[in-house]
């Protein structure tokens, strides 16, 4: 059930709104919160019962483990071997059934098998929810953790804004919450700023990302196909791809935190507008920024800081100090990130695309190289993201050469046209839309800037500028006005709408 649909917009979120008012009346938010995960559970479920037996399972599992180690934390050996318990067996419950097929797949490449796939179900959001309750046990294990209760710990693993695609919302940022809460359910401004966020986020998805990937299909579908395909199409396939997945994320993104900001809970923010990124290290921090934020802290940063006591040690040069401590951990933490994405080579090499970029824009800094300026950085970094969604997008490794080499103008030069199909995309309107939505990702504030009077995340706010702007949010009939026209274009397309991209990681 994706936010996007009649089903969620029409039934589930009214009912979910009412039932949240009605309990919290009746039994306080000590009797909101199991409410929530339960109604969370419910949400699930209407992708398949199945799906939701394997979550409540995932939840109890895990809850049960970090109690486990929170009871025995003075006993730092056996909470170590708990912990690691848990956190592989999360791992091999997310391999299970995420990456299975490919492991066989590669088995009968290197053994010349004929191993087939298994049948598997793949549960929605699995990545999340999975890493999202290892941050847990990891900072259980670190003294992060107290005591909680179990509708709690499920409102925290299971809540239905972020369960089926981010963000990775951590445990202290959900509990600090449910401990402050006091006071009436209802608020007005919550209401307004919650539904203004989310029909934001659901034109985003239904009106901007679903009407270009048309285009983003035509070249990619093409070429898997085995049509060759010219520059000038692979560009605007590639372009389109971008935009689409853009608006796609951002939208999910926004009705994520309306929703839960609705219901009173605030979560991190996922998305601030990284295609104005002007380095590859910006537009990480910008772009699915909790995901980024895991890694980092359970990756990237315990790796480099054992590395770089190494290289201390040992008197390593500058550059090879620079080698083990910075750019090798990199690479590998966004390797592993570009694989936690998805079953496939394509997923790898995504990663390696990141990583390697990312090692070479920390080395440009360490080693002082000059400052390239904005303008050439954000052209830099918008042709490795680029390129690196093309790899991304595709199904194999054939279709991403294959865009590349046409991209940079090295396809088409063995083929004859008379005897090869072509494919076909209708340039005029895709360049139009590519026009209009660079103008709105380059040009206009983004959705928790226009909402900056009404901070809508638990992360901090960014200090005031004191500039006024005629799209700064305020509880007025005009911005009343403005959200519902939103959601009635959106509403139109609603019937048409896919499910999210990242639904599929």
């Amino acid at each position: 059930m994706a936010f996007s649909s009649f089903q969620f917009i029409l039934i589930f979120l009214p009912l979910c709104y009412a039932g949240f008012l009605l309990v919290h009346r009746l039994c306080g938010w000590p009797g909101v919160f199991p409410y929530l995960a339960l109604a969370s559970l419910v949400f699930y479920a209407q992708f398949s019962p199945l799906l939701a037996v394997i979550l409540a399972a995932s939840v109890i599992l895990n809850f049960l483990i970090g109690r486990f180690i929170v009871e025995i934390q003075e006993q730092r050996n056996a909470a170590s071997w708990v912990t690691a318990f848990g956190v592989i067996a999360n791992l091999t419950a997310l391999g299970y059934f995420k990456y299975t097929n490919f492991f066989i797949d590669i088995a009968n490449q290197v053994s010349g098998a004929g191993y087939s796939h298994l049948d598997l179900i793949m549960p929605v959001g699995v990545s999340f929810y999975t890493f999202i309750q290892i941050g847990f046990l990891l900072e259980a294990y670190n003294g992060q953790v107290g005591k909680i209760s179990f509708s709690r710990y499920a409102l925290f693993a299971a809540f239905f804004p972020c369960v089926t695609a981010g963000p990775l919302i951590l445990q202290r940022e959900m509990f600090q919450q449910m401990e402050e809460k006091k006071g009436p359910a209802f608020s007005s401004v919550a209401v307004a700023v919650g539904l203004t966020l989310f029909g934001i986020g659901v034109f985003k998805k239904v009106i901007l990302a679903d009407s270009i990937a048309p285009f983003a299909d035509a070249a990619f579908d093409g070429v898997a196909g085995g049509a060759a395909i010219g520059m000038a199409e692979a560009w605007v396939g590639s372009l389109c791809y971008s935009l689409q997945l853009y608006f796609d994320f951002s939208g999910y993104s926004d009705m994520a935190i309306g929703l839960g900001f609705l219901f009173g809970i605030k979560l991190p923010l996922n998305f601030n507008s990284p295609f104005k990124a002007t380095s590859i290290s910006d537009f990480w921090r910008r772009w699915h920024m909790t995901m980024t934020r895991f890694f980092t802290t359970y990756l990237y940063t315990p790796s480099a800081m054992k590395t770089t006591r190494k290289a201390v040690q040992l008197k390593y040069s500058p550059w090879k100090r620079f080698l083990h401590a910075s750019a090798i951990p990199i690479t590998y933490t966004f390797i592993v990130a570009g694989i936690w994405h998805g079953a496939g080579w394509t997923f790898v090499i995504y990663g390696l695309i990141h990583g390697l970029a990312l090692a070479v824009n920390h080395g440009w800094r360490e080693f002082k190289m000059p400052n390239l300026g904005p303008h050439f950085g954000w052209l830099l970094t918008m042709l490795v993201v680029i390129c690196g969604l093309v790899v991304f997008r595709s199904p194999d490794l054939t279709v991403a050469s294959t865009m590349l080499a046409s991209m940079w103008g090295l396809g088409g030069y063995f083929t004859n046209p008379d005897t090869v199909r072509w494919v076909a995309i209708d340039m005029i309107w895709p360049l139009i839309m590519i026009g209009i939505y660079s103008i709105i990702v380059l040009n206009f504030p983004n959705s928790q800037e226009i909402l900056r009077s009404q901070w809508v995340s638990c992360d901090p706010a960014p200090e005031e500028t004191g500039s006024k702007s005629i799209w700064r949010w305020q509880p007025t009939v005009g911005w009343a006005a403005a959200a519902g026209l939103l959601l009635v274009i959106a509403f139109t397309s609603l019937g048409n709408s896919s499910n999210f991209l990242y639904y599929q990681f």
